[in-house]
Formats: structure tokens, sequence, C-alpha cells
């Protein structure tokens, strides 16, 4: 079942766009009470049919005609659903990794572990769900001799791209892309002539003039985005195809750093 289909989810997905009004007849179609005809609703809810009708197409559809058809397959479904959970989800998320798959590209995956590569010292921005990626880069890239720190907060993320050396790396995350503060750090980063890597699925980010270079991850639908995917695996998607590609074309680096994990460890 597509989201479209599921009026359930679709509806949820445009909650944050309701008027008040609109609310009123979310809740009424989300709380799954018998369907009725558009008069009846209006006076139900007391609300005008044009305020019924304006819901309809906030949510994508012609009318209430298609509204009523949708509400009813999506009952009918309900109740006779035998997709089991697991499949849901992965299917969702064979869906991700296929459009992350379409987003690769071996250039720029190999001139962002160069950088990595020429640096012991980095910096990760990342917001919310976005520093939840970092942590485990964090954990992969701590045992090849990097030291990564990661910074979450607003006012960190600016100074620290302002404190940042030459010889330093700053890598930022955000898979939305349109976030004006990290916009700052990263233009102030590139003046001191910081490389700056980026990982975000917006394709038409205000963040790309500021980037060496840009791994592009896949953007979650509006019905992944509801629950189905945790949002910080698209991010993860990439940092994990940038540290099996490190180890690959690092493997003698690699080594002498394990060798001397072991000597600590005697």
């Amino acid at each position: 079942m597509n989201m479209q289909e599921d009026i359930f989810i679709l509806i949820e997905s445009c909650r944050l766009n309701f008027t008040n009004v609109e609310q009123v007849i979310a809740d009424y179609f989300l709380s799954k009470k018998k369907p009725k005809n558009i008069n009846q609703l209006a006076e139900t809810l007391a609300v005008s049919e044009s305020s019924i009708t304006r819901f309809c197409k906030k949510i994508g559809l012609k009318n209430y005609k298609e509204l009523i058809f949708l509400y009813n397959l999506s009952l009918t479904k309900e109740e006779t659903a035998s997709v089991s959970v697991s499949s849901k989800v992965t299917a969702a998320y064979h869906s991700l990794a296929t459009r992350s798959n379409h987003l690769y590209s071996k250039k720029a995956l190999d001139s962002f572990c160069e950088y990595l590569h020429q640096r012991h010292i980095i910096h990760f921005f990342g917001k919310g769900f976005n520093s939840y990626a970092g942590a485990d880069f964090q954990f992969k890239f701590a045992r090849v001799g990097k030291y990564v720190r990661i910074i979450a907060d607003e006012n960190s993320i600016l100074l620290s791209s302002h404190a940042a050396a030459l010889e330093e790396l700053i890598i930022v995350a955000s898979l939305r892309g349109d976030d004006e503060e990290l916009m700052k750090a990263m233009k102030a980063a590139k003046a001191k002539g910081v490389p700056v890597l980026l990982i975000t699925a917006n394709q038409y980010s205000q963040l790309l003039p500021y980037a060496d270079v840009v791994l592009r991850a896949a953007s979650l639908t509006k019905e992944e985005s509801l629950g189905y995917v945790s949002p910080q695996i698209p991010i993860l998607m990439q940092l994990d195809m940038v540290y099996e590609r490190y180890i690959h074309l690092y493997s003698e680096s690699l080594s002498k750093w394990f060798e001397a994990e072991k000597i600590l460890h005697k």
C-alpha cells in the first residue's frame, strides 16, 4: 500500500500545514469513525462544506469523493492486512538502499576518503539526528587513528569553524541541507582554507557552494519520514560506504595502526 492509498499516513504527513478547522477534520478521519457524506460531516463537525473541500485539496486530493474512496479503502485494508511489520520495514529499507545506490559517485567517494586520509583531526558538524550518525563515524574512524569531534550545538559549530586549523578537516551532515547556521560555519571555514566535506540529500542545498566534496544521500519519502525509517539512516549509509572504501584504499596504513593497537594491549 503506498501513501496515496493509505489515507491515514497521507493526512498525518500534511498535519503541520493544517489550520485549526482542518485539524478538526483530520482528527475525525484519524479516529476511524463511520464515513459520512459531505453534508453530514459538515454538520457533525460544525464546519462548512467548503472547509472540507479545502482540506481535501490540502492533502493533495481532487475532491471529497476521492477522500471517501481512499478512506474506505484504507479501512478495508487495515481489517484484512496480512503483510507483516517486518515486511513493510524491510521493503522501506530496500527502497532507500536502491535510491542511495542510484546516487553513488565513485569519484566523490574517493575524494572524500583522500581528505580523510590526509588529516587526523576531524570536526563532525551535525544537528539532531545527524549527530547520531556522527557517533557511529567517530567509533569507526577512532580505530584507524582519527580524532573525531562531534559538534551539534549551533554556537559551538560556528566557533569551531573559526578555530579550525588548515591541517584539520570539517565534515557536515545535513540531510535537508537548508540550515543557515551550518552555511555560516562552512562559509567561515572555506574563507580560511579549511577543507569541508558535505553529506546531504538536498541537490539544491544552499550548503553546496561551500563544500569541497559532496556525497548525495537518499532523501526520505513522506511515508518513511513518519517513522518507517530512522532519519539518520540515509547519512549512515553514506558513512558506511566511506568506511568500506577507506579501508580498501588505505589498507596499508590501517595495518600499521592495528599493529600499534596490539602493542598497547600487551
